[in-house]
């Protein structure tokens, strides 16, 4: 899971580029004024004792004292008792709350040149609160603000700049906004200005400078900026990586409520980074997230039901959570709850809506949705058998550098399944996914080795590739691998590794390594010789091989009817006990391509 879902931000990550506007609409949309404690404290100083004495009740929560300290002065015209009033009604901190009053005292003070003042009554023409919605008329009081350096108007005026609602957009100039309101000390804005750089960084000073901006604003109590100063400990951009540190902003901003930190935070516990690894806390805090409507949550919340992890497994409630998600466009729950339908997972089975899942996913260019959508053109499940259309999303995927597809792909060029049969591109693509360890894939190229097709023969390059895969577990490869031992090609003779190998693939369910091994216990080959083993496995071989079955037939003439029943018992258990691994069926199959 921690490798599907990346540490989030407060907003989404996209490429900067300084001629469009995204790069600051994805940071500023949604940015209001935070009148701050500094800011207040500021607006008291040099003020009568009256308003001195209405903030101390009001830093007591003495709402009571306050208004009776600052209405009698904001009705004789002190402007900061009238910016408070206008602050008491917005908020409706003894008083009931009531915008259009409090539009009204901010408007006295405004007028009067209050910068605090006229940044607020921005604010609510911004956002039509107690007055008509105006943006011409909000931009004009930010500006004014602005002139007189205040921080939190200038970062208001640049979310207008960039978005041309005080006059045409000027990204430019919304960038200075930002750069004159952080260096006054302004948090959004530096929180801003740090996420634009990371994001365009191109060096580790470039990086360096953008931690600068977050560690100021996280300074400050920012939650925002302190979830993506945690990401840049957590992945080591532009200061040390320190798990721990990344922890401790990660919790500074989930205790303020915000769902990407919470989020983050409960990945930590899942992986155990700088923390002891915990499901339950993990669950917790994915939850809180979640409950916000953060679909990374809910992703992770629906693979921790789907797991087991930290709460016993539960495929209804899975399923739940991924839906949320993937009605959200999230492309990775939309591909695992399309599994769920699959297989019929805390859901009734459903090819088809497991077939609309994956093709949601897949036209996000998720990789494993568009394998898995391959895969169902090539078996027609949930849709008509479509070869070709089957290649077209294998190869999208296998493009993305994954493996399986990238197996997927080079079966059907190797079978010419909606392509024409090609074992040199085959090869291609089954080196490509070998490479990155998937046995399947190192098994069948070994096989191409062994044959030369598509490839030069070459024992040797065939030993390579299938002892990887048979060191994988790959009950193929082993008996592949099994057979070069016998046959001393590739590698010294050596019937004693090929037994060991034969008995690893005949209890995952190779019919072939079965009977092998029946050859090599009548024999004496690798083992010592022992008619009643080599019945048993040439009987449950006889299963499913009429060589076996001859085979059966053939050694039982020369066993007493003790030895036949002894083998009968023997067979019994070993059948109970064999596993028929995924390798051992057919090369594409959605329980093993999958």
């Amino acid at each position: 899971m921690s490798s599907t879902i990346k540490r989030k931000e407060a907003f989404t990550n996209r490429p900067v580029n300084s001629n469009h506007a995204a790069a600051y609409a994805r940071l500023l949309r949604g940015i209001g004024v935070c009148i701050l404690l500094a800011v207040m404290l500021a607006a008291t100083k040099g003020c009568s004792s009256g308003v001195r004495r209405g903030w101390g009740a009001f830093e007591s929560k003495d709402y009571a004292t306050a208004l009776e300290a600052w209405k009698p002065l904001a009705e004789k015209g002190d402007a900061k008792a009238q910016f408070f009033m206008g602050l008491m009604h917005y908020e409706g901190r003894g008083v009931r709350q009531d915008y259009a009053k409090a539009a009204r005292w901010y408007r006295q003070s405004a007028e009067q040149g209050l910068a605090i003042a006229q940044t607020n009554l921005g604010l609510m023409y911004y956002k039509g609160q107690g007055v008509r919605l105006d943006k011409a008329e909000a931009a004009k009081w930010c500006m004014r603000a602005a002139e007189q350096n205040e921080a939190s108007a200038m970062n208001n005026l640049a979310v207008m700049k960039v978005f041309g609602e005080a006059g045409p957009k000027d990204y430019s100039e919304a960038l200075n906004l930002l750069r004159r309101s952080g260096m006054k000390g302004n948090p959004q804005a530096q929180y801003i200005l740090g996420s634009l750089k990371r994001d365009s960084a191109r060096s580790t000073s470039d990086y360096r400078e953008a931690a600068d901006w977050l560690e100021r604003s996280a300074d400050q109590g920012f939650a925002p900026a302190q979830n993506a100063l945690g990401v840049m400990y957590d992945k080591g951009q532009g200061v040390m990586q320190i798990d721990a540190k990344a922890v401790r902003l990660y919790r500074k901003a989930a205790e303020q409520g915000l769902a990407p930190a919470q989020n983050n935070l409960g990945l930590m516990y899942f992986e155990g980074k700088g923390v002891k690894q915990d499901y339950r806390q993990a669950m917790r805090l994915f939850n809180l997230a979640a409950e916000q409507g953060s679909v990374e949550a809910q992703f992770c919340l629906g693979m921790m039901y789907y797991k087991g992890q930290g709460a016993p497994r539960d495929y209804e409630k899975a399923a739940r959570w991924f839906k949320l998600a993937a009605d959200r466009g999230f492309a990775h729950a939309q591909h695992t709850l399309g599994v769920m339908y699959d297989n019929g997972q805390g859901v009734q089975k459903d090819y088809s809506q497991a077939v609309k899942l994956y093709r949601r996913a897949a036209d996000s260019g998720n990789a494993f949705a568009q394998n898995n959508l391959a895969l169902m053109y090539y078996k027609g499940h949930g849709v008509e058998q479509d070869y070709k259309e089957a290649a077209k999303w294998a190869r999208l995927a296998a493009k993305q550098g994954v493996s399986k597809p990238q197996y997927v792909l080079g079966w059907m060029y190797y079978k010419g399944l909606g392509v024409q049969r090609d074992p040199g591109e085959a090869a291609k693509w089954f080196r490509r996914a070998a490479q990155q360890g998937l046995p399947m894939a190192e098994s069948i190229l070994g096989l191409m080795y062994i044959k030369g097709r598509g490839v030069a023969q070459d024992d040797t390059e065939a030993v390579t590739w299938l002892s990887r895969a048979a060191d994988r577990g790959h009950a193929v490869a082993q008996t592949n691998m099994a057979m070069m031992y016998v046959k001393g090609r590739g590698v010294d003779r050596d019937y004693v590794k090929a037994a060991e190998l034969f008995v690893k693939a005949a209890e995952q369910g190779s019919v072939l390594a079965q009977s092998k091994l029946g050859t090599m216990y009548r024999h004496g080959r690798g083992v010592d010789q022992n008619y009643i083993i080599a019945h048993m496995w040439f009987s449950i071989a006889a299963a499913h091989s009429q060589t076996a079955r001859l085979e059966c037939k053939s050694i039982a003439a020369k066993m007493s009817p003790s030895q036949l029943k002894e083998s009968a018992e023997l067979a019994g258990r070993k059948t109970q006990s064999i596993k028929v691994a995924e390798s051992t069926r057919l090369p594409v199959d959605i329980a093993s391509a999958r």
